[in-house]
Formats: C-alpha cells, sequence, structure tokens
C-alpha cells in the first residue's frame, strides 16, 4: 500500500482533533481512560489476520472483524478496542501508529470512536 501523504496526515490530525474537542473540554480532559474503538477497512487482498494480530501485541482487544463479499473495497471491516486517555496529542500519537500498521498490512485505518458521559 501506498505511503500517507502529508495532506492524508494533516486532514486525519484535523479530524482526530474536531472529534476529541466535541467529546470533552481541551483544557480539562478526563482523568481516567475511556474505552476507545479503533476502526478499520481492508478489501479482499488485505491482511486482516495480520493486522488482527499486530493489534493485539499492542495490548488491543479485537472486538469484531466483519466480512462483506458485497463490498470489494471494505470487504473487511475490524474493530479493535482498547483503554486510552482522552488526551489531544495521545490520540494523535495513537492515530500515527495504527494508520501505518493499517497500511503494513494493506487496510485502511478509519478513525477512533468513544462514549464520553455528559
Amino acid at each position: 500500500m501506498r505511503p500517507e501523504t502529508e495532506a492524508e496526515r494533516a486532514a486525519r490530525h484535523a479530524a482526530t482533533i474536531q472529534a476529541f474537542r466535541a467529546l470533552v473540554d481541551p483544557a480539562h480532559p478526563p482523568r481516567e481512560p475511556f474505552v476507545l474503538e479503533q476502526h478499520f477497512y481492508a478489501a479482499e487482498g488485505g491482511d486482516v489476520d495480520g493486522l488482527a494480530a499486530a493489534l493485539e501485541e499492542r495490548g488491543f482487544k479485537v472486538e469484531s472483524l466483519v466480512y462483506d463479499p458485497d463490498n470489494a473495497d471494505r470487504a473487511w471491516r475490524l474493530v479493535a478496542v482498547r483503554l486510552e486517555l482522552l488526551e489531544e496529542r495521545r490520540l494523535l500519537a495513537v492515530s500515527d501508529e495504527l494508520d501505518a500498521l493499517a497500511r503494513r498490512f494493506d487496510a485502511m485505518y478509519d478513525g477512533w470512536l468513544t462514549h464520553v458521559p455528559d
């Protein structure tokens, strides 16, 4: 898979920052970690087993792995979870790590999701 461009990285970082700031006050982030879902997609030829193993080596738990043969570009959807602190800098670092990891396995990192109580 091709390397990430600077424009793609900037767009991913902007989306991460926007999602983070929509959930919490950046000046007063929560002190306790939250379960973050990390979402990945892969085409038919992607190595989702290798990606799942690499994620588990990094402390993630694969929550779901779904196959959709009718969607060629996103035949596989993998969701992995891990406790993370909701800190902007931390989320950007995790995003960088997971995007690079996904690319190693011909997959696409689609971002994170969590639920923060009001």
